[in-house]
């Protein structure tokens, strides 16, 4: 559990403030879902708040971090806090994409031990979405008895897919996205410019963490790259697999934007509408429904890891089929 760096973002600072409040004040629930919209990593902030509420000193915001707490939390020794996360698999030694029920009960058997410091005691579990039903059953009883000096953290992107048993019996917080005002302001302190800023700011999402990578990796100068041998790819004068292989030299992460970026526009433009919803000409409502089912099927597709083999295959599918719905007439 070291070698986390415990920090947090401007916009996640109410969050900070609520339970910091809640915990001087004794009415700290024992149970809190934290969600979040951004897909971009929270352990950092878990590590942060996890801290915050534990230390003897904290300054405003800031852990002092130099108390006992602090110092054994930094170094991953503190025994009154447990964290369940994803894990390697035993065989394939990949990431598992699931939180196992083995986890959850060795989970329940730390909760249940007496503490060993005169403070909170704090487990958290994140990715929750990634809990399988055995996982989220087996929690279900600790959450409804639950014991005194503890607290439970669900801290989860998709707060849907959590079953609404586990929902119902936590409080709810979330980390509300910055707003553009705050995003500009943060990428500013970064070194981006007003210019680059708003330029990746619209192809992240709004999400400035994920603008700052994507501006990193240069994205902008991939899209144009992209949209250019894209071009040759429909006009035939580049053939599919020369053309995956070319995108295959950047990251998995950065081929699936690129590919949602184009079909997502395309998804626009045939359904008469700009990406601001604002009215626009060449609407096609039978290419328009093609396309939308091609993004779906991408978005499943595209989500194989195994190896690049694999991923070229289902990428060669997509772009195959993006150029028969786009190159094909419809009355």
């Amino acid at each position: 559990m070291d070698g986390i760096d415990p920090q947090y973002l401007p916009w996640q600072t109410p969050l900070l403030q609520r339970a910091l409040q809640l915990n001087s004040e004794q009415h700290l629930p024992h149970a809190v879902m934290i969600d979040s919209t951004s897909d971009q990593d929270l352990s950092a902030f878990i590590w942060h708040l996890s801290m915050l509420l534990l230390c003897d000193q904290a300054r405003e915001l800031d852990p002092c971090g130099a108390c006992e707490a602090c110092r054994m939390m930094l170094a991953g020794t503190y025994s009154d806090f447990s964290l369940v996360t994803l894990e390697p698999d035993e065989k394939s030694k990949k990431l598992s994409k699931n939180i196992k029920i083995e986890q959850i009960r060795n989970l329940i058997h730390e909760v249940s031990l007496t503490h060993q410091y005169d403070r909170l005691k704090i487990a958290v579990i994140y990715p929750a979405e990634a809990m399988n039903k055995a996982s989220a059953n087996a929690l279900l009883k600790t959450l409804e008895e639950p014991a005194a000096g503890i607290l439970i953290l669900l801290l989860t992107h998709n707060r849907g897919r959590i079953p609404i048993t586990l929902r119902s019996r936590c409080q709810s917080w979330s980390i509300n996205p910055p707003t553009a005002q705050q995003s500009i302001a943060w990428l500013s302190e970064q070194g981006m410019s007003q210019q680059d800023s708003e330029r990746y700011l619209e192809y992240a999402n709004g999400d400035p963490v994920l603008a700052l990578k994507l501006q990193q990796h240069d994205y902008a100068s991939l899209v144009e790259q992209f949209k250019a041998r894209f071009s040759q790819f429909l006009r035939g004068d580049l053939g599919v697999s020369n053309f995956c292989g070319e995108l295959l030299a950047s990251e998995l992460p950065v081929v699936r934007r690129l590919v949602n970026l184009t079909l997502t526009a395309y998804c626009y433009q045939s359904s008469g509408v700009d990406a601001a919803g604002n009215p626009a000409t060449g609407a096609d409502r039978a290419r328009a429904q093609l396309l939308l089912d091609l993004r779906q099927r991408a978005q499943k597709q595209m989500q194989i890891e195994e190896n690049n083999l694999d991923f070229q295959l289902q990428l060669e599918d997509v772009l195959i089929s993006l150029k028969q719905i786009l190159t094909r007439r419809y009355i």
